[in-house]
């Protein structure tokens, strides 16, 4: 709950930031930082299934009591989660040129600063994943939170430096997360070897397992507004990023059901008792979220606009229902893709990824207007939510539900 609350905090404060944003600085400004927001989002995207597998290896060590290997391996994925900071870096300064030209962003230092952002993000999901498998549940509802810091930092900073005010702030609440996990872990660290006595190469396999398709989800979440920036005028841009921005508020409000049903579906799974009633319970309240999301945006778009963003996003209206439900689509193949993940089946992994594949291909063939990227989105996001429940339909829930199991008969003998 201490987890879940802490996520929960931290979305309102990063939404706290995006209300802000609209309000802070100019039309093309604001299409301008989402579209970097979303890269940087991305890379969080792809970091976080690292981190899933961090967390992982944690808790064994934790579970098998040895406090050498703990130490060793705290130290070796924190270098490592250092080393693929720096590289993101240093990349984002030798390409800042070639970025900005392709996001026609006037000033090229925005793409170092988001670059900085996803550099110090690294480490922070390193960190977080140490902290969920070795139990620090205090600790990383403290980290989590302190995502939401950008919200203080961006009016004063935005009123100054404009858009690369924006991107600070959302760099400062990454150093801040950054620094106090730094600290907390800091106790690990000692003078031993590094050799933590793990079969990496399972690892890898394990990630490649469920990573196809939770990278595939990631991607399909972002990748369209960095898209948008390109391709359409900036003001276009920027109502394209205002519909897209209501859309990451559905996928929020949904997001808190996969941690709740992954554990329950686990020990379900690992017991053999039937989970198709707790699957249809999560799914009727996704279902419940996402109609009342709807009807607000088919009834006072224009209403939800302002709010989210500021009045002068009200022109966004024409795309926001569209966008929602494709969003709800992407939140319901989300929630059955960690169904799957849960009970450990992957076959689902090629369908998915060729699904996402091909949205991708439409929008970079198609892209003459916002709406159009929109109704391809749409497409997509759905024709992945009609693969995850086809898919669902015919291997888990048309599964023999194991019965009863037999009770031992002992016999006794004098």
């Amino acid at each position: 709950m201490l987890v879940l609350s802490a996520i929960l905090l931290g979305n309102v404060f990063n939404y706290v930031y995006y209300v802000l944003l609209g309000r802070s600085v100019s039309l093309r400004d604001y299409g301008s930082v989402m579209s970097l927001v979303s890269a940087i989002l991305l890379a969080f995207g792809v970091g976080s299934i690292v981190q899933t597998i961090v967390a992982k290896v944690a808790a064994d060590l934790r579970a098998a009591g040895d406090p050498r290997r703990m130490d060793a391996f705290s130290r070796g994925i924190l270098r490592s989660s250092l080393f693929m900071g720096s590289a993101i870096l240093v990349a984002a300064i030798l390409l800042r040129g070639i970025v900005a030209r392709y996001l026609h962003l006037e000033r090229p230092e925005l793409v170092a600063v988001a670059g900085a952002t996803a550099a110090i993000g690294f480490p922070v999901l390193f960190q977080r994943g140490l902290f969920q498998g070795f139990g620090s549940f205090k600790r990383f509802a403290i980290s989590s939170s302190l995502d939401g810091a950008k919200a203080f930092f961006i009016l004063p900073l935005a009123a100054r430096l404009g858009a690369l005010g924006a991107l600070s702030a959302y760099l400062a609440a990454g150093v801040l997360s950054a620094g106090y996990g730094a600290v907390m872990l800091r106790k690990r660290f000692s003078t031993g070897p590094l050799d933590a006595g793990l079969d990496f190469r399972r690892l890898l396999r394990t990630a490649g397992a469920t990573g196809g398709a939770s990278i595939s989800i990631v991607v399909l979440m972002f990748y369209d507004v960095v898209l948008a920036k390109h391709y359409v005028t900036p003001g276009e841009a920027s109502l394209y990023s205002a519909a897209a921005l209501a859309g990451r508020v559905l996928l929020a409000a949904c997001s808190f059901l996969p941690i709740v049903l992954l554990p329950d579906i686990a020990q379900r799974s690992a017991s053999g008792r039937p989970d198709r009633h707790v699957l249809g319970a999560t799914v009727g309240i996704a279902l419940g979220i996402i109609g009342v999301a709807l009807i607000a945006c088919a009834l006072e778009p224009a209403l939800l606009l302002r709010i989210l963003a500021g009045r002068a996003f009200e022109r966004a209206a024409p795309l926001l229902l569209l966008y929602v439900a494709a969003s709800a689509g992407l939140a319901l193949a989300n929630l059955l893709v960690m169904y799957a993940i849960a009970r450990h089946r992957f076959s689902f992994t090629p369908y998915v990824a060729l699904a996402a594949l091909c949205e991708i291909v439409a929008v970079l063939l198609r892209h003459g207007t916002s709406m159009q990227i929109v109704q391809d989105v749409v497409a997509g996001h759905l024709a992945v939510c009609v693969v995850m429940v086809v898919w669902v339909v015919a291997h888990l829930v048309n599964a023999p539900v194991p019965g009863p199991q037999p009770r031992a008969i002992h016999v006794h003998t004098r």
